[in-house]
């Protein structure tokens, strides 16, 4: 059953199909690192608009899907650094979701043309919500991958972000999106006019406009209000730039222990903080089974201020066999371990190896040996002088904003996140990184320090600013280097955000929307399809 909304083109016009969907993924992936053209994400996804319109409904995913591995092959290339084939498998995984937005959006225009002001209106609100829905959905199916939101493409857009705490970066994606529709649509009336423009309003600009000034207004006022009251912390991040094929090398724990005694010795100097922070993983084993390893700890932390570890940890289990922990303990200048935590969301093929020991092949695909376990919860810990409580993220949990939510909804009033991004380092995924670390700032109103092993070691405030970064004269951040910063804390008496009260109910409903539309296209495909056999057999008959 065809659609009298269709649109038939000839042979000859299929090949500026795809190249629409391509040029859609390429102008996606130079809206981030290491391009960043930030501003191109507001046409990014007009060319893909524009070609779907023409396309039928088996060209639709199709066109999606291409414009999809664009982008994701080109923005994840850092991935070859450890594994080609994880590189290719994850940017087809990734695809595949921007292939069901062009479904969704391809079948709207389908039924409903793009000559009626209200039906496109409909697209408009359509498409930005399956978008943000399809990115909540990757961000936790099959553990999740969070990564390059279009939201997190305009993270300096001080003023447009704070719409997160609200929605979280999913609803700076669909304002995204918004305006994307806007502009293709318009460009498919005037394509549909023959090129005549007529002095008609053009309601998806206005409303689209009309969205963005809104949320732009409201994010100045918001940073325009006087911040809240707050306490300084002075905290001193440890950049160790140990290589990643030295950091479990027998022949240079020396040398790590003498990078980590040097700096922190150096910060000590410098003026004493209130808090040294080292990055992931920076012990070369376990602290609390190496003598040597908390040797160098009880040296550096009895000179009077706590230290932050990243380290390995160790559980044996009755039977003997070791369970391991990606960890991060707070050392008090007793030497005492204060406290601890585990992380929670482990790196598939990074920090653990699914199915192993069932699938011969698997271990293959990574470069690790053993697999780490899964913490249970979250830690808020907590400085006596001055009084500070604080959370920490390990890794790539800065991605995962039901992390940060959760430990902010805990007591936390500082995110720190604790990194290694030497795997990847030098290339533009510690720059992509770091813009994860801002959203979780902005959904829950709070800074956060991040402290790298390689990568970027900077501070952010609780409204998305870059406050301070670790960087040499030329501004380049993979040094090795120390620096000390003073951080705002908000008092614990703040009210939370929308965000950090009531997480993903925004995403979530854009999902189901979304969803619910695909549903709806299946069934009617079925029954167009079974209306076509019995008109045949009504024929044969």
């Amino acid at each position: 059953m065809t659609s009298r909304w269709n649109i038939q083109i000839p042979n000859a016009g299929r090949l500026a199909l795809w190249a629409g969907a391509a040029a859609s993924g390429l102008l996606m992936a130079v809206c981030f690192p290491p391009w960043e053209w930030n501003n191109v994400a507001w046409i990014a996804l007009v060319p893909l608009l524009v070609v779907l319109r023409f396309a039928d409904e088996k060209q639709g995913w199709k066109l999606g899907l291409t414009a999809g591995v664009v982008f994701w092959l080109m923005s994840i290339y850092w991935l070859t650094r450890v594994t080609v084939a994880g590189w290719i498998g994850l940017s087809l995984y990734c695809a595949g979701y921007v292939a069901l937005f062009a479904v969704v959006a391809g079948g709207w225009m389908r039924r409903f043309g793009v000559g009626r002001a209200g039906a496109n209106l409909g697209l408009m609100a359509l498409a930005s919500l399956t978008w943000a829905g399809l990115e909540y959905v990757r961000s936790v199916l099959l553990t999740g991958f969070p990564w390059n939101p279009f939201g997190a493409a305009q993270h300096g857009n001080l003023a447009l972000i704070q719409l997160a705490s609200w929605g979280g970066v999913y609803a700076v994606s669909a304002l995204i999106v918004l305006i994307n529709a806007a502009i293709a649509l318009t460009v498919l009336r005037y394509i549909e006019l023959k090129g005549r423009w007529t002095r008609s309003p053009h309601p998806e600009l206005f409303v689209g406009a009309a969205v963005l000034l809104v949320t732009i207004l409201h994010g100045a006022r918001i940073l325009r209000n006087e911040p809240p009251a707050s306490a300084p912390l002075r905290v001193a991040l440890i950049q160790t730039g140990i290589p990643q094929d030295e950091k479990w090398d027998q022949e240079k724990i020396e040398l790590i222990y003498r990078r980590l005694q040097e700096l922190t010795q150096g910060a000590l100097l410098a003026g004493k903080p209130d808090l040294i922070i080292w990055p992931e993983t920076a012990l070369p084993d376990d602290v609390r089974s190496s003598p040597p390893s908390y040797q160098v700890v009880y040296d550096l932390v009895t000179n009077g201020v706590p230290i932050l570890v990243g380290s390995m940890d160790t559980a044996w289990q009755d039977e003997g066999k070791p369970i391991f922990y990606n960890s991060s303990f707070l050392f008090d200048p007793t030497g005492t371990m204060v406290q601890g935590y585990d992380k929670r969301h482990l790196v598939i093929f990074g920090e653990y190896i699914p199915w192993n020991g069932l699938v011969s092949f698997i271990n293959a695909l990574t470069p690790i040996q053993e697999s780490f376990s899964p913490g249970s919860t979250s830690t808020v810990f907590r400085l006596e002088q001055p009084d500070c409580a604080f959370s920490v993220l390990i890794c790539f949990e800065d991605a995962v904003a039901k992390l940060g939510r959760e430990s902010v909804r805990n007591g936390a009033r500082l995110l720190i996140n604790q990194t290694n991004d030497a795997w990847f380092d030098p290339s533009s995924a510690s720059l992509q990184h770091m813009i994860q670390s801002i959203f979780r700032c902005v959904e829950n109103r709070v800074p956060a320090v991040r402290v790298a092993n390689t990568g970027v070691s900077c501070t952010i405030d609780a409204k998305g600013r870059i406050t301070s970064i670790l960087q040499d004269e030329q501004g380049h951040t993979q040094v090795i280097g120390f620096k000390t910063v003073s951080v705002e804390v908000p008092l614990e008496v703040r009210p939370l955000t929308f965000y950090t009260r009531h997480g993903d109910v925004f995403a979530q409903s854009a999902a189901g929307v979304g969803l619910a539309f695909l549903a709806a296209l299946g069934v009617r495909r079925r029954l167009a399809r079974t209306a076509r056999r019995n008109l045949e057999m009504t024929h044969v008959g």
